[in-house]
């Protein structure tokens, strides 16, 4: 015979199963934010870390000699009715013997609005102060690969580091001629870069095509800026490189490596820049860090008939 006192026990216990017949438990409570952009993998020896610095919102018009009709054709191939949010990476090259930082991201600098700016956060939950990079490596000294380099305040960021980067783009930045003679709309960039330097002035190496340190050599892939640079990470048999702005858009720019990018300062020459190391990095099988490919940037560049295509790095494990 069912009792008063069991049958409100029953019902109690029902309830705490919920409607599956499972067991109860209180709703995970929404997170509203991504995890921390920070991303590792081995190149031999030698740990590379990415880290987002956010994104911003560039669409199509930011790319010329270009049919949009066409660059609308490419992206919907992939899925895309419009261009995704541009990602902005920096990445670590930490060799055992000393940490490099490869571009800074866009520091304080809200011109994008406030979707950037996260890679000192990144670094910070990647376990690595500030104090402890001994040298910041840029690929060019655009706002969003280098206003990183220094505070709100316009100091030092990286208080132990040198500044290395080309010296045809120190020579640009720098030379008061070349700022003089530039037009109303380009003085900006150069107030930028400026800014940026002119905390490290006493500790800024220049360089030509070199190896900067064992295992990381400075190419020069001038185009997008006078002394833009790519940075070749070798240890043993494995390669990477660090690709900075050759590629804006994993999509368009493979399928059309001739097309030109709003920022370009010589556009003609950035295509050809891009499409020198599109061929080396497919013939030779060598993996690409991006700066503007989908976080975390590690992918490769193969030949897809007459084009090219990327495929991104797959998840894993360090060796």
């Amino acid at each position: 015979m069912i009792s008063r006192r069991s049958l409100i026990a029953s019902s109690l216990a029902a309830a705490s199963l919920g409607a599956s017949g499972l067991p109860a438990f209180a709703k995970a409570p929404l997170a509203g934010r991504q995890v921390p952009g920070v991303f590792r993998q081995k190149i031999g020896s030698i740990e590379i870390t990415a880290l987002s610095d956010g994104f911003a919102p560039i669409g199509i018009e930011a790319f010329s000699n270009i049919d949009p009709a066409e660059a609308k054709r490419i992206l919907e191939a992939a899925g895309q009715k419009t261009i995704a949010p541009t990602a902005i990476n920096a990445f670590v090259v930490n060799t055992g013997a000393k940490t490099y930082l490869v571009d800074t991201g866009i520091g304080s600098n809200k011109a994008f609005g406030n979707t950037l700016g996260r890679m000192r956060a990144n670094l910070a939950a990647a376990g690595i102060e500030p104090s402890q990079i001994d040298a910041v490596i840029l690929t060019h000294a655009h706002a969003d690969h280098a206003e990183g380099l220094i505070t709100s305040e316009g100091k030092a960021r990286f208080r132990n580091a040198e500044v290395i980067l080309h010296e045809a783009e120190a020579n640009f930045w720098l030379d008061e001629g070349i700022f003089s003679r530039a037009p109303e709309s380009a003085k900006p960039f150069f107030v930028s870069a400026r800014k940026s330097l002119a905390p490290y002035a006493k500790r800024m190496r220049k360089v030509k095509d070199a190896e900067i340190a064992p295992g990381l050599t400075l190419q020069l892939a001038a185009g997008h800026t006078p002394g833009h640079s790519v940075i070749r990470v070798s240890s043993g048999k494995d390669q990477l490189l660090i690709a900075g702005d050759t590629l804006h858009n994993a999509l368009i720019h493979t399928v059309r490596p001739d097309t030109v990018f709003a920022f370009d300062a010589d556009g003609k020459q950035a295509a050809e820049s891009r499409k020198k190391i599109f061929d080396m990095v497919a013939t030779d099988g060598i993996p690409i860090a991006a700066t503007h490919v989908p976080f975390p940037g590690f992918g490769r560049i193969v030949r897809d008939g007459q084009a090219y295509r990327y495929v991104p790095a797959q998840w894993g494990d360090l060796a």
